[in-house]
């Protein structure tokens, strides 16, 4: 019995741990919360907002926003979601 409790405290522990959030995508996550909190849905130029990350800020962005139930509808396609983000002004 012992034994089983401790492979579960151990199996438990690892499964727990998430890799950490991008950047970008924690910036939007912190922000989302607050919209969340106040009970405020996503803002209209929110896919405008993810478009400018980089797809691995956005992915973890949308994934964040589904968990936190602000993302219910409007579904992203596999190309927006993998999409690069487009340069900065003046990088040619």
């Amino acid at each position: 019995m012992i034994g089983a409790l401790v492979m579960v405290m151990g199996l438990s522990g690892a499964a727990a741990a998430d890799p950490a959030l991008l950047p970008e995508a924690t910036a939007l996550a912190d922000e989302a919360t607050g919209w969340l909190l106040e009970g405020e849905p996503l803002p209209p130029d929110y896919r405008v907002r993810l478009m400018r990350m980089p797809p691995e800020a956005r992915l973890q962005a949308l994934v964040f926003l589904r968990r936190a139930g602000l993302l219910t509808a409007d579904p992203w396609a596999l190309s927006d979601i993998l999409a690069p983000a487009p340069a900065p002004a003046g990088d040619e």
